[in-house]
């Protein structure tokens, strides 16, 4: 093995050995993926599509928006989109560019891995190391062929980290952390720390050198390159930043306000989840990395501090860790770096005390090194394989079921927005908040992300949409009331290694609730307790007949009361009846707000041995916990029931 060699040719076997070696596993993880899906080029991950549709639109003049013509800061990656756009103006093929693009992003952190080992140990066996582990990680070759940013950030961040080790905070580095931030928000943070690092290493020096020093004079280089530096972040972060101002009032985009939060100041399940993954990875590289950090603190505590910091960050912003980790993914090339420097630092001290092993160590560890990420290969190509099989049975499926069987004009509220929008060519209403910031309210107040149905009912009777496509376990309540919602197709999973679940059904909306006025077939003026007013009815003469109720609220209610339907007959007796809150219970009347309006329907089977004659209607509101009912008062009124008319049953 060559020691602290410096031929340039070395250098060419290394990066060399690197390509190719990158390229051949990038091949059997495409043809893994064309096996599980028939032949058919996924994405494993619905996001990819995200990204796709903000370039399509940029690229034809609609700005940075998901539905033409309403700008939404819904990309975390501007930079990503950007090039994207540059694509789309060539070809409307974006899936497949989009994972060369990665591809070749993988590749250039593998190559930044080797330059930037080499550069802290002269080393040509442990910057070969790093610059392999990084090509050969299962999860590094997952996201090189998912078409994301992942592997975008991976190299910017590692190439910023490597600038600011050779000479701080200089322009071209506050350049590539710009960049980065573009890239993913995270990027954001990797410059704070440059910031921080740098104040710090200007104080120490200045302290080091006399208490009686002038402040200024001493600690002025240092100040003037910190202003450079931000004010060249700024041009570059900055206008983004603006957009989503002016567009959301948040400076950063939609996806950390709708998707990214916790209920706890520090998650340990996010650390611990985080930290599996990065263990599985390469175990060896986690093994030797306590040593890295040490050996690597004193070449460049921004590399220490950057690797430990996001993996500490991140369980603050997040709960749980979802997408296999994506967020500290880019981590892997410098977990990679650090490792190989820790390995050859180790090696250094044991051949100080016995010399003879200073080749023969290398030869073990390498080896070692390399096959503990190589045993988790075949895994994540199957992995990447299972996942784009699910986007294609599921989102891709709705995305063409949509398209052949809804209007062009039809407004869709859904789960997942990526494949879907972008193939099926419909206006979106994302029910998770990605593309439509009027979901936060809803999402804060819910429960694990979820809105609460009832809310949900209530603010989608201002949005309307015609379908709803959503995973029906995340909206139970709503997805299956029978009064508002007909399902229309069902889509399922073979697997669930990605998808939100296995399950997802499209549903057409036969009304919603809340109506802005009423225009009811018959009018009534009866009132309830003083509460709920009764605007009127409308009446189907069916076998099985519908009753439609208007309601509004005239003051508010601390309790939910059932509303009870009774069918008497002639001699008034009940031969029929309905107890339920308003719309199936998603509208409450503890939560009505005073002047709403709602629209509650209600259909009666008849009874198989009830004899045909006519029979009248009365309703009323109970307490189902106690059975109290509210008074009524109107000239159809009687006590607690309204009689509101009659109808023929043959």
């Amino acid at each position: 093995m060559m020691e602290r060699g410096t031929w340039n040719r070395w250098h060419g076997v290394g990066l060399g050995l690197i390509t190719a070696v990158g390229l051949l596993f990038i091949l059997y993880y495409r043809q893994t993926l064309l096996a599980i899906t028939g032949g058919v080029w996924g994405a494993p991950l619905d996001d990819t599509w995200i990204h796709m549709q903000f370039a399509r639109n940029l690229s034809q003049g609609q700005g940075f928006s998901y539905n033409p013509g309403e700008p939404t800061p819904g990309s975390t990656s501007p930079l990503w989109t950007l090039l994207l756009a540059a694509v789309a103006l060539f070809t409307d093929q974006l899936l497949i560019p989009a994972a060369v693009l990665s591809a070749l992003f993988l590749l250039a952190s593998a190559w930044l891995a080797y330059g930037f080992a080499w550069s802290l140990t002269r080393s040509w066996w442990a910057a070969v190391g790093a610059g392999m582990a990084v090509a050969t990680t299962g999860r590094m070759l997952w996201a090189g062929l998912a078409g994301m940013e992942t592997t975008l950030f991976a190299t910017l961040s590692l190439a910023a980290v490597w600038a600011y080790t050779r000479g701080g905070l200089r322009p071209w580095t506050a350049l590539l952390m710009a960049l980065a931030s573009q890239v993913r928000p995270e990027g954001h943070a990797l410059f704070a720390l440059a910031v921080a690092d740098t104040s710090w290493q200007a104080w120490s020096d200045w302290r080091k050198q006399s208490s009686t020093a002038a402040w200024w004079p001493a600690l002025r280089p240092s100040i003037m390159a910190l202003i450079l530096a931000g004010v060249l972040y700024g041009m570059i972060a900055a206008p983004y930043a603006l957009f989503s101002l002016a567009t959301t009032g948040q400076p950063l985009a939609n996806t950390f306000y709708a998707k990214v939060g916790s209920q706890y100041f520090f998650s340990w399940r996010a650390l611990r989840e985080t930290m599996i993954y990065h263990w599985q990875d390469n175990p060896m590289s986690m093994v030797l990395l306590p040593a890295g950090v040490w050996f690597v603190w004193r070449r460049s505590r921004l590399a220490a501090v950057w690797l430990l910091g996001l993996w500490v960050l991140t369980p603050i912003i997040v709960d749980v860790i979802l997408h296999h980790g994506r967020y500290t993914l880019p981590l892997i090339p410098l977990q990679m770096v650090v490792a190989s420097v820790g390995a050859y630092g180790l090696v250094q001290k044991i051949a100080h005390w016995q010399p003879r092993l200073q080749t023969a160590l290398p030869v073990l560890l390498l080896p070692l090194f390399l096959g503990a990420g190589l045993w988790r290969v075949p895994a994540w190509a199957t992995m990447l394989g299972n996942n784009a099989h699910e986007i294609l049975e599921v989102d891709v499926a709705i995305a063409e079921w949509l398209r052949a069987n809804t209007p062009p004009g039809a407004l869709i509220a859904v789960d997942d927005i990526g494949a879907i929008g972008y193939l099926s060519e419909r206006r979106l209403f994302d029910l998770n908040g990605l593309i439509s910031p009027e979901m936060w309210p809803l999402i804060r107040m819910g429960v694990r992300g979820r809105p609460l149905s009832e809310e949900s009912a209530r603010f989608l009777s201002t949005v309307r949409p015609d379908y709803l496509v959503v995973f029906p376990e995340w909206h139970w309540e709503l997805a299956t009331n029978p009064i508002l919602m007909e399902e229309v197709a069902l889509f399922r999973a073979t697997t669930k290694t990605i998808i939100g679940e296995q399950r997802a059904v499209i549903y057409r909306v036969r009304y919603w609730p809340y109506m802005e006025t009423a225009a009811p077939q018959t009018a009534t003026a009866a009132v309830y307790g003083d509460s709920i007013s009764l605007l009127g009815y409308g009446l189907t003469a069916e076998a099985n007949p519908t009753l439609t109720l208007y309601w509004q609220s005239i003051q508010p209610l601390a309790e939910s009361y059932d509303v009870f339907i009774h069918i008497v007959d002639e001699a008034g007796q009940i031969v029929a009846q309905s107890d339920s809150a308003p719309v199936a219970t998603l509208a409450p009347t503890n939560r009505w707000r005073v002047g709403d309006i709602i629209r509650d329907e209600h259909t009666f089977t008849r009874p198989p041995d009830l004899s045909a004659g006519t029979y009248t209607i009365r309703v009323g509101f109970f307490l189902r916990e106690t059975g109290q009912r509210l008074t009524a008062v109107g000239p159809q009124a009687e006590g607690d029931v309204v009689t509101i008319g009659h109808f023929v049953w043959d």
